[in-house]
């Protein structure tokens, strides 16, 4: 049966979970505000002194110099702000995880406690049916552990894509770069 203290246990453990996630969302919020208004904030400087830079410009060809010269720097700039982005998204990612995993490993040890205590009073011959509820139980353990590593394998999966994805458009700048020197 299900006790007085231990629904108590169970209200208070919710409320604090639902606390910790508030403020896990907040800190979040904080951070994402700060990226972004940080980024406006450069944003709106290189566009400043770039404009400012084209209007010194004498010739077309000048022009042409000035513009492919700040796509490097446009570029860095927008993968350390995507990086910076995925990072806070890949931290918060482990926290929540860190949680919902102590939270099934707790549930699981109440949920055999309260099975072993139950199996203690279960009538004679029913050994079978204790044994294969037991084994019911290995089973879900087992396919939670699967879903767990699928789970990190696809997290795992998108990390590289990303890299592999900043990989290729440092490529392309350097690319650019290359034939905005030879255009010069």
């Amino acid at each position: 049966m299900f006790k007085t203290d231990q629904f108590a246990a169970a209200n208070e453990a919710a409320i604090d979970q639902m606390s910790y996630f508030a403020k896990l969302s907040l800190a979040n919020m904080e951070k994402f505000a700060e990226l972004g208004l940080g980024a406006a904030r450069d944003s709106v400087e290189s566009a400043t002194k770039h404009a400012q830079t084209l209007a010194s410009a004498r010739d077309v060809q000048e022009m042409i110099a000035i513009n492919s010269a700040a796509v490097e720097p446009a570029m860095k700039k927008a993968y350390a702000y995507s990086r910076t982005a995925y990072e806070t998204f890949a931290e918060t990612n482990d926290e929540v995880k860190k949680v919902f995993e102590k939270q099934a490993a707790d549930v699981n040890k109440a949920a055999v406690a309260a099975l072993e205590e139950a199996f203690k009073y279960a009538p004679a011959g029913s050994e079978t049916v204790v044994g294969n509820v037991k084994s019911a139980m290995a089973a879900a353990q087992s396919a939670y552990d699967n879903f767990v590593t699928i789970n990190k394998q696809i997290y795992d999966t998108v990390e590289k894509s990303v890299e592999q994805n900043v990989s290729t458009a440092k490529a392309a700048t350097a690319k650019a770069k290359r034939a905005a020197t030879r255009a010069r």
